[in-house]
Order: C-alpha cells, then structure tokens, then sequence
C-alpha cells in the first residue's frame, strides 16, 4: 500500500478577481432557469415567478431577468407555449364555439 505524501506545499486555492460579484455563476443560473421553467410550465406569469421567495433567494429580480433574457431559457419557455398552443389548437379541432 502505497503512502500519501503531505510534506509537500498545498496550493493556494483559486483566486477570485476583486469583480467576482459581477461574472455569471452558472450553477445559480441553472438552478434559476430549472425553476423558472418548471413554475412556467405548471402555468404561472413569470411576474408571478419573478416575486417569488425562491427568486430573491436566487440572486433576485435582476439575476432572474438576467437569466430569463438567456437564449437558452428562452429557447425553454418558447418550447413549452409552442406546446400548449397545439395543444390549444387541437382541443378546438372543430372550431372555435359558436
């Protein structure tokens, strides 16, 4: 069995710029843009989900903005109203109630 050898010098652990706060976090954004997503699907607004707790928990309304302007989020929530718009559109199949 081979032993570990910890005489040796630690390194310094990553060093973040003094603009740390500013830069993205993408695990926070993904976790957002999950969540954004999910409350969208189940039919909220997202004024709605942008007052929630969980969002100003998150990072706030400017972090959720930030994220719901993202191609990707985007890309999600126009999937998901494509979806119901079919959906819509075949529930009235045979036209629209006199």
């Amino acid at each position: 069995m081979a032993s570990v050898d910890d005489s040796g010098p630690v390194p310094p652990p990553r060093r973040l710029g003094p603009y740390f706060f500013v830069s993205g976090r993408p695990f926070r954004e993904a976790r957002l843009r999950g969540y954004i997503v999910g409350q969208h699907r189940l039919g909220r607004r997202l004024g709605e989900i942008l007052d929630d707790a969980y969002v100003g928990r998150c990072g706030g309304r400017s972090l959720a903005w930030r994220v719901i302007c993202q191609p990707e989020t985007i890309a999600a929530l126009e999937a998901d109203v494509r979806a119901e718009i079919e959906a819509l559109s075949a529930a009235f199949a045979g036209g629209p109630p006199a």
